[in-house]
């Protein structure tokens, strides 16, 4: 369906008798592609919230999870953050747009509530994986990352990291996250209305650089290009997910690196890049 449409999401509720909906969808991308186009970020994001958020009113749903973005958080307050501070200041400039209409989430949640639904709201950080979107400039740091040092490795060039490579995020495997957001669309409990995941570990893009390098077989020579923006250094979260399911086993992030460079190489014709 076309999430930009009402009439769409509207038509398929009623044709498949849907109850409850887990909302995934987004316009992603990467720095570059955020700070470049903040406009399309914002206003497409923001219609296709709005339009699930009515619909799962209008159609009396009885449940729904949304997923927001650590990005929706503030760019000036003080870190660790967890979800007190979610509407306390402006977020990071570069991705203001993206991070506004995420924002909006969390506030149509809130009132569905007040309506008596059911409604919960995921704020993950950094996710990656086999199947992401490796496009050069609109990706994920990860899969640009592992795309870049494919075609580094193909055509005998430097392989170029943009930013010091000091900055610091947060990753999480995207078959884990999957499995955290049913856990919690499931969950029965008066948990919290919004659960920041997260995998406990934070790694500079230097490190992660090094880890796609060694696992795509790369011997190059490494290059961080400075004049290229890489957004707010650190960004770290707390997490309510680890004292709510304490024995949950997150990927760890040698082993998810891994398996998507694996992916990527014996893929590559067919990834979306």
């Amino acid at each position: 369906m076309n999430l930009l449409d009402y009439g769409s999401i509207s038509s398929c509720i009623s044709s498949y008798g849907i109850t409850e909906i887990i909302h995934l969808a987004a316009k992603v991308g990467g720095v570059k592609a955020n700070n470049d186009n903040q406009y399309d970020f914002f206003i497409q994001n923001l219609l296709m919230n709005t339009n699930i958020i009515s619909a799962v009113d209008r159609h009396g749903l009885n449940k729904a999870t949304f997923v927001l973005s650590t990005c929706v958080f503030p760019h000036a307050v003080q870190y660790p953050v967890d979800v007190s501070a979610l509407h306390m200041g402006e977020p990071h400039p570069t991705n203001y747009g993206y991070a506004y209409a995420k924002r909006m989430l969390e506030v149509g949640a809130r009132t569905l509530r007040e309506k008596g639904i059911k409604v919960r709201c995921v704020i993950p950080c950094n996710i990656y994986g086999k199947n992401d979107n490796y496009h050069l400039v609109n990706g994920h740091v990860i899969p640009s990352l592992v795309h870049k040092c494919y075609l580094a490795i193909q055509n005998d060039t430097p392989f170029e990291i943009w930013g010091s490579g000091k900055a610091e995020r947060e990753f999480v495997y995207a078959p884990d996250i999957a499995k955290a957001i049913t856990l919690i669309h499931q969950d029965e409990r008066d948990i919290p209305s919004s659960v920041v995941v997260n995998s406990g570990n934070s790694h500079t893009i230097q490190e992660i650089s090094a880890m796609i390098a060694k696992h795509m077989g790369f011997n190059g020579k490494m290059v961080f290009d400075i004049s290229k923006s890489e957004g707010i250094l650190r960004k770290p979260t707390i997490s309510q997910f680890h004292s709510l399911y304490p024995n949950f086993q997150f990927t760890d992030i040698e082993t998810g690196i891994y398996e998507t460079c694996k992916f990527v190489k014996e893929n590559y014709d067919r990834i979306r890049k």
